[in-house]
């Protein structure tokens, strides 16, 4: 191969950012299911917003179990939409009964229409929620656009409010400027010894660092099984700190009627315990009015770490460049 001026950096030509989304695997489903604390609180929350004679749009049914929930509290009339896996909701249906109760949807929840689900609803179930704040913040507006097209004036969704919070950490198990810097080094042997331009490769999973390391592993041995946290996903605290208490930075309230495209352009973190900021703990909290259904943890890693002091405050950036790599700038 002939030499050539290798790249240290991207490529001359910007990759997209990646449309982040998650598509639900039957383990998914069976894994929430067997988190029976969750299970009871939506349980908790269906039976108080379904009232007799309600006609209830079940948005991202999942296996249909709020479908079965809706009719046993007294809904007249149950429509299941989901993208995934409706064969099996409607099989469900059928063994439980309820298979000639519940008209089952195979269709995107962003392009359904009137045709396809005609009237309007008294109450939206919208659990489409994957627990990542990059992910859920376009399914937070697509909740409000649903509930303007087929919800009656009075709609009653469920959950009814979300809640963001961030919290400042220095979290020894995160160290994105490391892994970054060991990344490129790693793409400039591969260039070196081809002989060829791996920009677009750089920047492919430059796109997919931070993000990877968003999360725990919050289930057990299996990949359908819940591992043992309640009330929660929640991480492994060994070696981890808080710098500060969590900072409300959003809470969207569907029944309200507002609409909502996107997060606050920063988030301001009080920093009251000295250390290196090298991350932010997201808390999403999902409610119905005033009980909190179940609430979740990922980080997002920043771009390098910054040493702080007791009384600070830090501004991050929640920009374009944070939702394609869920990494940072402060």
């Amino acid at each position: 191969m002939s030499e050539q001026p290798m790249s240290d950096h991207s490529t001359d030509t910007p990759v997209n950012p990646p449309v982040r989304d998650v598509h639900f695997s039957v383990a998914m489903h069976l894994r929430n299911l067997l988190r029976l604390d969750r299970t009871f609180s939506i349980e908790r929350a269906v039976r108080a917003a379904v009232k007799p004679g309600d006609r209830v749009l079940d948005a991202g049914c999942g296996m249909g179990i709020l479908s079965f929930l809706a009719l046993e509290a007294g809904a007249s009339e149950v429509i299941a939409v989901d993208r995934d896996h409706v064969d099996l909701a409607r099989a469900l249906a059928k063994a439980n009964g309820y298979g000639d109760r519940i008209r089952f949807l195979e269709a995107d929840l962003a392009t359904v229409d009137s045709s396809q689900v005609p009237g309007l609803f008294d109450v939206l179930f919208a659990f489409i929620y994957t627990n990542h704040v990059i992910v859920d913040e376009p399914r937070s507006a697509a909740v409000c656009a649903l509930r303007l097209r087929f919800g009656k004036p009075g709609c009653v969704t469920v959950p009814n409010r979300v809640r963001y919070l961030a919290i400042p950490c220095d979290w020894p198990q995160i160290d994105a400027f490391s892994e970054m810097a060991d990344l490129r080094r790693s793409v400039a042997d591969l260039e070196n010894r081809y002989g060829l331009r791996f920009g677009p490769l750089l920047d492919a999973m430059t796109t997919e660092l931070c993000y990877n390391r968003s999360r725990p592993v919050t289930f057990g041995d299996y990949d359908w099984s819940p591992g043992f946290t309640n009330g929660g996903y929640r991480h492994r605290r060994g070696g981890g700190r808080f710098l500060g208490d969590p900072a409300l930075v959003e809470e969207i309230r569907y029944d309200t009627g507002a609409s909502f495209e996107r997060l606050p352009k920063h988030a301001s973190l009080a920093i009251q315990s000295a250390g290196t900021l090298n991350a932010v703990m997201w808390v999403q909290e999902l409610w119905f009015d005033d009980f909190l259904i179940w609430s979740t943890e990922v980080f997002s890693p920043t771009a390098s770490a910054l040493p702080v002091r007791a009384g600070e405050t830090v501004t991050v950036a929640l920009d374009d460049a944070w939702r394609a790599t869920n990494c940072l700038s402060i």
